[in-house]
């Protein structure tokens, strides 16, 4: 993705540090992988809608995928993030200063007009500085250092910082004696005599810097100038016309400050430093983020992958692991009821559709397919105002997702025609997997039915119930065969309730 920004004396050509946009996702799979919650999550207290939209965008291409991940593996070092993130601050602090001044008094304009001025040109100096002292790797950072360099050396960026210069020296000769006089207040020339409250306040306030106190940001703000401060701009303006023309013609000369290029980068960046944030917050609780690398043949082997909604309700977190060759793709799990078998289901679906946007994945190690698309089948409430049962929408559902599925899409299935006998429910569980596999798509397919995890093209997996209490779930899936017997049937026995233990009270 790329723009055209066009500096007075030349062109220049800014690429979305994005690397591209995607599509945007489908609202079954946003409702089944729960992916609103997460990503309210990721965004905290900044629910930008331009952020937003870029989380529910999943690429089409693996290539921007791994431009955005080679990004992050920068970003992930204490000091590129640390440059990176005062940057998007000190471009955000320009642009808040210029929609102060749209609002201002037109004798508060001309300063925070250069005020914004001084801190973008500083901003982008040090910053190009600093990140070429660090030397980014991947392609993303290297070619917006390339991009600085061009707005640095662009005619316009030099004589904008000349002239700034200039403006902030004449500003610096304003001196003037405010006097507070009945009725109002006088503006004078400052001719030496009178006390400098500057020196007053820190000769006040001096006692405070012991240097064990806790150091305080400090935000710069001019959002409370009054008609009064105006007034005293006013009367010092006519005793330093100069100086005052020197700041307007600044303002006239130079009316765009914030390159276009740069805007975007900054406002782009956020979605890496909101994730990266994100991130801090979840490792902080002792959890592990990696790099997804993307295999080309078929293969697929998540280590230690957990669910990060778990994570923010702070509950008890297992981690699982998913493997295969690329032989078999079509993954049914059985097991336990409550055993975690659904949760399993949307963790991995989440990392997968988190590769898919070019982010770093809660696991220990990824290494998987690129899926260009990720379809869910989980179970929907009866419309009593359709006249197609959940049987009917289920199948409905089974033949859209064969129709569009290919050698790069995941399906989630959760209790796919639970609503029919089971026999039945084996013979098109049997179908559409077969379809699938035909495909070679990937699927997660979670059934109660075990014969369906005896087919050959598939792998078994099953929830295991806890080594010390066999009644209570572990919520570790493995390979493995189907269990003989479930969860109810333990509690049937354990309360005397099976078929036998009927008959003999019945009798």
């Amino acid at each position: 993705m790329f723009r055209i920004t066009v500096c007075f004396g030349g062109r220049l050509e800014y690429r979305s540090i994005l690397g591209g946009r995607g599509i945007r996702v489908g609202d079954d799979l946003i409702r089944d992988l729960r992916l609103l919650e997460l990503i309210n999550d990721i965004l905290g207290r900044n629910q930008d809608e331009f952020l937003r939209e870029l989380y529910l965008e999943p690429l089409s291409s693996e290539e921007t995928a791994v431009f955005r991940l080679m990004v992050f593996q920068d970003l992930m070092m204490d000091d590129t993030y640390r440059v990176v993130e005062e940057f998007v601050e000190r471009i955000r602090e320009s642009e808040r200063l210029l929609q102060l001044k749209e609002e201002a008094y037109d004798q508060h304009r001309v300063g925070l007009h250069l005020d914004a001025a001084l801190t973008y040109i500083d901003a982008v100096e040090s910053f190009y500085n600093e990140l070429r002292t660090i030397g980014p790797r991947s392609e993303g950072l290297r070619q917006f250092l390339n991009y600085l360099e061009q707005v640095i050396n662009s005619p316009y960026f030099r004589s904008m910082k000349e002239r700034a210069r200039e403006a902030r020296e004449a500003r610096d000769r304003i001196i003037v004696k405010v006097r507070f006089v009945e009725g109002g207040i006088k503006v004078s020339r400052y001719d030496g005599d009178g006390e400098d409250l500057t020196a007053l306040i820190e000769r006040t306030f001096s006692i405070f810097r012991d240097g064990g106190s806790e150091e305080v940001r400090w935000v710069k703000s001019t959002g409370d100038l009054t008609h009064i401060h105006a007034a005293i701009l006013e009367g010092a303006f006519r005793f330093y016309r100069e100086e005052y023309e020197t700041l307007r013609r600044f303002m006239e000369d130079f009316p765009t400050v914030i390159d276009e290029g740069v805007r975007s980068f900054a406002r782009e960046m956020e979605f890496y430093l909101a994730y990266l944030r994100y991130m801090r917050r979840v490792m902080e609780r002792g959890y592990t983020f990696s790099i997804p690398s993307f295999t080309r043949d078929g293969s697929m082997h998540v280590k230690g992958f957990y669910n990060l909604l778990l994570v923010k309700a702070g509950k008890a977190v297992v981690s699982n692991d998913i493997d295969t060759d690329g032989t078999r793709r079509i993954f049914v799990i059985t097991g336990m009821n409550s055993g975690g078998k659904t949760t399993f289901a949307i963790s991995l679906g989440q990392l997968a559709y988190l590769s898919t946007l070019g982010l770093p994945v809660p696991a220990v190690e990824a290494r998987l397919p690129f899926f260009t698309s990720i379809m869910t089948a989980f179970p929907t409430e009866e419309d009593p105002r359709e006249s197609l049962s959940r049987l009917e929408h289920d199948v409905i559902r089974a033949l859209n997702i064969i129709k569009r599925a290919d050698d790069t899409t995941l399906v989630i299935a959760n209790e796919l025609f639970s609503t029919t006998t089971s026999d039945e429910g084996f013979q098109l569980s049997k179908l559409f997997l077969s379809e699938l596999s035909n495909r070679r798509s990937y699927c997660l397919f979670i059934t109660f039915i075990p014969k369906v995890a005896s087919l050959e093209f598939t792998i078994s997996l099953v929830a295991m119930p806890s080594p010390e209490d066999p009644e209570k779930p572990s919520y570790r899936i493995i390979p493995g065969p189907p269990p003989r017997e479930y969860m109810a049937v333990r509690i049937a026995a354990k309360h005397q309730l099976l078929y036998d233990d009927l008959r003999r009270v019945v009798k």
